[in-house]
């Protein structure tokens, strides 16, 4: 995979285009646990994920909440300070060894200036990220904590194997013991939930939970 692979989803880029934006990028790898971006700090670079998962957390009154999961095929940044140019309050940490394409902002917004298809690209890559966003909002206003986790598990079939079950219940806005809750409900007799979802709503969002080793 290449990183011109990758915008080419969203819109299309003529060969100069491509080889411009492939030029500037390369191949990294980091073991699981680094962080790739630190909270408090001014993020100045873009990464697509090749092989590995990441997410992004924040610390809530000394609690580790998990933000967002990245796997292959996705772009790996911390948006809102590209964007805005501030210090950004997630960390972005590696849950496996990791192979990622890396590329220097400031590099791609000197390509967005000189090749306006690629602009056009970037472009669509702002707006879904801001769809995105705007989701997430509103299925913590919206759904239940059940619905947000067969969400996850829809669009993330493989993330119960590859991530800690604390770092997904932080995800979706519970404790752990709430989460196991959920997944017993799930597969309960005949695969129906058997159980009251209103007691998994995100009351306790942010609580202490102990992440399964």
């Amino acid at each position: 995979m290449v990183l011109s692979t990758y915008f080419n989803q969203y819109s299309p880029l003529s060969k100069k285009s491509s080889e411009a934006l492939d030029s500037l990028s390369m191949d990294v790898s980091y073991p699981r646990g680094y962080l790739i971006h630190r909270a408090g700090q001014v993020s100045h670079t873009v990464y697509l994920m090749k092989k590995g998962i990441a997410r992004t957390f924040y610390y809530r009154n000394g609690n580790d909440i998990t933000n967002y999961f990245f796997s292959e095929g996705e772009g790996v940044a911390a948006m809102e300070s590209l964007y805005s140019k501030k210090p950004s309050f997630y960390n972005i940490e590696l849950l496996e060894d990791c192979e990622l394409i890396k590329v220097d902002y400031h590099n791609l917004e000197t390509l967005y200036k000189k090749y306006h298809d690629l602009e056009s690209c970037g472009r669509q890559l702002t707006i879904q990220c801001y769809l995105e966003e705007n989701e997430r909002s509103r299925s913590f206003q919206m759904l239940t904590a059940k619905k947000r986790y067969l969400n996850l598990i829809k669009s993330k079939p493989e993330i119960l194997q590859r991530v800690k079950l604390g770092h997904i219940a932080s995800f979706i806005g519970v404790t752990q013991v709430q989460l196991s809750r959920i997944r017993a409900s799930i597969t309960s007799v005949n695969g129906k939930a058997s159980m009251d979802e209103t007691i998994f709503e995100s009351k306790d969002f942010g609580k202490k939970y102990s992440p399964n080793k």
